[in-house]
């Protein structure tokens, strides 16, 4: 009641033994996972455990990066529009047969430019080392593979990944080593998995710190919000390349974002044509695939797109009733 201006417009209503008066309604289901919260505003579904399950490992991953296993979010995210349905920008995260297509003219200009330049020797930018491995071959992204879970969540770079050889930065490693030992310490730094997807739209890069969240505002528009951590405890060297790689590749005045905008775009003009009913993403499909297990597959398999819009399809019919059937007259 101590909210509510002019309260005298309310006597004699009986406001004080609604529920109104209490204000908004509290989350019930809310989890803290490392410092991240989390909320299902529903009061039934699935707990965060199963929802989530093994997937988790990536966010564990991000944050054991540093040497007090601890992150800080630094700054206002950077946002970028995006004209297009939002299912397109989470299923590009794992689509591994563009980049040294789409972002040739992009990040492929920088890295003929700085192959002119080696010959007059110095050390490699780090902005050319985070936007080179865009252009990495087709054989690469095979091999790095991808790693599907349950509930439409899953990752690209199993065994590699575009930020797998950043230069080693000074003093960093020692302090794992310290914080960690040894073993443990090569196995958190030794995980260079590329996007994790968690289903519906967040993204995160573990090896990069960063975090992007799609949010739909309408079937052809999409804000984009990426967001930066700090890893405490370690060298400002770390950041710096994060917020570098976000600016880069993530933001509006990115040279690598743009390219795919215009083939979000562009897309997104082509899903109202009659031509096609259908896009296809049988990309090594395998007859009897599940999409309630964990796998791995060649880094180029639309696995984790079919695993998407697997958990989409559920998710949107959850409260269906179960179709008739309706059986051919003779």
């Amino acid at each position: 009641m101590l909210a509510i201006p002019l309260k005298k417009g309310y006597e004699n209503t009986g406001l004080e033994n609604t529920d109104a008066v209490k204000g908004l309604a509290p989350v019930a289901n809310v989890k803290i996972y490392r410092e991240f919260i989390f909320a299902r505003l529903n009061d039934t579904g699935e707990s965060f455990e199963a929802f989530f399950g093994d997937s988790l490992s990536s966010i564990d991953n991000m944050i054991d990066r540093s040497p007090e296993g601890k992150l800080v979010l630094e700054g206002a995210p950077l946002r970028y529009m995006h004209n297009c349905n939002w299912k397109m920008l989470v299923e590009n995260q794992t689509d591994t047969c563009h980049p040294m297509v789409a972002h040739e003219s992009s990040a492929g200009t920088a890295v003929s430019v700085w192959e002119k330049e080696q010959a007059k020797g110095g050390p490699k930018p780090m902005a050319v080392e985070v936007y080179a491995p865009f252009m990495a071959p087709y054989e690469f992204f095979e091999g790095m593979g991808i790693r599907v879970w349950p509930h439409g969540h899953g990752h690209t770079g199993v065994t590699t990944s575009i930020h797998a050889d950043y230069s080693a930065v000074p003093g960093y490693f020692d302090q794992m080593v310290e914080a960690y030992g040894e073993e443990r310490a090569r196995a958190i730094l030794g995980e260079n998995r590329h996007n994790t997807v968690y289903f519906p739209h967040i993204m995160i890069k573990g090896p990069i710190q960063t975090m992007r969240v799609f949010r739909p505002l309408a079937a052809d528009r999409t804000l984009v919000e990426s967001y930066t951590f700090r890893l405490v405890g370690a060298p400002d060297m770390l950041f710096e390349r994060t917020l570098m790689y976000n600016r880069l590749i993530n933001a509006p005045t990115s040279i690598v974002g743009h390219d795919d905008l215009e083939v979000y775009e562009r897309a997104q003009k082509g899903l109202a044509s009659d031509a096609l009913e259908w896009v296809n993403v049988q990309r090594l499909y395998e007859p009897g695939e599940r999409h309630d297990v964990t796998e791995t597959a060649n880094g180029t398999s639309e696995r984790q797109m079919r695993n998407q819009f697997a958990a989409w399809v559920h998710y949107m019919t959850l409260d269906m009733a179960e179709p008739a059937r309706v059986e051919a007259a003779e």
